[in-house]
Formats: C-alpha cells, structure tokens, sequence
C-alpha cells in the first residue's frame, strides 16, 4: 500500500495523512525523502529510482495533470485528494503565512503580499480581488473532478469522520471500524499539535466555518467577484 495526497495546501492534507497512514499503517515519508521539486520530471525521476517504497504515505501540492495520475497509479499507488470550503481554506492559508512571516519567511513561500498584514488590509482584499487565490482553488477543482483520485471532504470528516474514512477506504482497501476508530482518535487536532513539528502552524483551529467569523463582506464580495465559478464547481454556496 502506498498513497500519494495531492492537491492545494491548508486543506487538511495533515489530518488527512494522520488518518490514513494511521488506519493502513504506512510510514509518512519525510521532506528529504520526496520528489525534490512539485513537477512531473522530478516525480518521474523519482519513482524510477525506486524512492516509493511500499508501506508509505506522502503528500504533495501538485496540479492536476493525467501524466501525474499515470506515472503514479504505475507504481502502484494510490491517489488522495481532499476538498475543503473555500473561505475557511483561505482563512487558514492567510494564519498560516503570519507564521512564515514572523519568520522572516525563511522557507521562501508564496503569497507574500499578505505576510505582516491584518486580515482585512486592503492589500488582501486586493489580492483576493485580481484573482490571487485562484490558481489553489484550481487545483481543488482540477483533482476533484479528475476521476484519478479517491475524494474526501474535509466537512464530512469533521462531521462524520468514521462515515467518511469507509466511503473513502472502501474504493482502496477496506478497513475495520476499530481500526477507523483508533486512527480518529490518534489523529486528533490536540494530539496533532503535540506530535507534529510545526504542529501549530499546520493545525490551528482545525474547525469547519472559523471563516464565518474571520471573513468581512469586503472580503466576500471579493470572492464572489474573483471565485464564485470555482466556488460552485466545488459543491460550496457563494456568500
């Protein structure tokens, strides 16, 4: 059994490997042991040196591509995606900068334009206005609807986690509801943050509608100027 998650960041992809490399008992691969570059030609490159070893689970923030999805169902391995509300997505990816700006932005992310800004700046309304955050919400929709991957909703796993986790792992490998059980328990929000380095930035609330609350209507009628296309193909209303 290996698994690759694929898709944009602060979508759950954390949690999501927590659950499943929990439940099958996979070995999460580490930074250094993972294609070098988010590209076709170093996952091709990659793999055929045999870096995909069995009993493992990684995941990576790549576009959706069919030669993605062939190169690694050759393996073979099996292809993850999680979608999650567009706002809260958002909202988590802009705390999540705060983090990376507070330090000096040392792992050199992108969107940089909203580092050291309050929430409701108008450079991030700005930003959010041009289109800025569309290419990940691409990516969301791309996987999604690619029929490559097995999907999960981050709302569904908050919701009902077991439910979810068997629809999911019924289309890979089946799993016993108390092995369902145990990863859910050992994946918790609280017992994440303590395990995982870096914990508090990768997961902060960990909660479904925080945007609800965060969001300005500046904010949403930016987003249904720029998204709302994106945010229906999802399954999301547009505020």
């Amino acid at each position: 059994m290996r698994i690759l998650i694929a898709g944009p960041p602060k979508t759950g992809n954390m949690w999501l490997k927590c659950l499943l490399g929990r439940a099958y008992g996979l070995r999460w691969l580490r930074p250094f042991e993972t294609p070098e570059r988010v590209d076709l030609p170093s996952l091709r490159s990659w793999l055929a040196a045999g870096r995909f070893p069995d009993g493992t689970i990684f995941h990576q923030h790549y576009d959706f591509a069919p030669e993605i999805a062939d190169a690694v169902e050759a393996v073979p391995a099996h292809l993850v995606t999680i979608v999650r509300d567009p706002y809260d997505a958002f909202v988590s990816t802009y705390y999540t900068l705060q983090h990376h700006a507070a330090e000096k932005n040392q792992k050199g992310r992108k969107f940089t334009e909203l580092m050291g800004k309050p929430l409701d700046d108008p450079g991030v309304i700005e930003f959010l206005r041009r289109g800025g955050y569309r290419n990940n919400l691409e990516k969301a929709r791309d996987w999604a609807s690619s029929g490559r991957a097995v999907v999960l909703r981050y709302e569904n796993l908050s919701q009902d986690p077991i439910a979810e986790l068997q629809r999911a792992t019924q289309l890979m490998a089946p799993i016993s509801i108390d092995r369902l059980e145990t990863a859910i328990d050992y994946c918790r929000a609280d017992r994440m943050r303590q395990r995982t380095k870096g914990g508090n930035k990768h997961v902060r609330t960990a909660t479904v509608g925080d945007s609800v609350r965060q969001l300005t209507p500046d904010h949403l009628k930016a987003f249904s100027e720029a998204y709302a296309d994106l945010v229906e193909e999802l399954g999301y209303p547009v505020r």
